[in-house]
């Protein structure tokens, strides 16, 4: 379990009443990676969303058929969620999380978390909401990323 404290330091929970993060609390569980970790693996089913407390994760894609060979996306730290598609159909993690540091981290069952949003629709909105902005953000970047590419050649 985690404390409703911690949860509050984090601005992804801004906006929730205290009974939503209690709720949060209990389903919410810290776990840790050592540098060279993979957290979760592209294309696979994607079953927990992951709150960064502390440390930097890469995300990768893959960049040929087999797998082999990756490409970095994005560097994610303290306050980055990873793992959205635990909550977004057709729950398939999009990228592949490789721990650059060591990371502390607070995991979320997506069914939990679904769950959860059958009984609270305010926790659904308020939850849904900040992992849209984390998918537009995301792929604003990305966007960025494929112009400047474009324009280097």
């Amino acid at each position: 379990m985690v404390t409703i404290k911690t949860l509050k330091a984090f601005c992804f929970f801004d906006g929730l009443s205290e009974t939503e993060l209690r709720s949060l609390s209990i389903i919410a569980n810290r776990v840790s990676y050592q540098r060279g970790d993979r957290i979760f693996e592209e294309n696979q089913p994607a079953h927990t969303l992951y709150l960064i407390v502390d440390g930097w994760v890469d995300i990768v894609v893959n960049t040929d058929a087999q797998g082999e060979q990756h490409e970095l996306v994005t560097t994610l730290s303290s306050g980055d969620i990873i793992g959205w598609s635990a909550v977004v159909e057709p729950f398939a993690y999009t990228g592949t999380a490789l721990c650059a540091s060591q990371v502390e981290a607070i995991e979320f069952k997506g069914a939990d978390l679904l769950g959860m949003f059958e009984l609270d629709p305010n926790l659904c909105c308020v939850v849904m909401r900040k992992v849209c902005q984390v998918i537009a953000h995301r792929l604003r970047a990305t966007r960025l990323q494929m112009v400047n590419l474009f324009l280097a050649h």
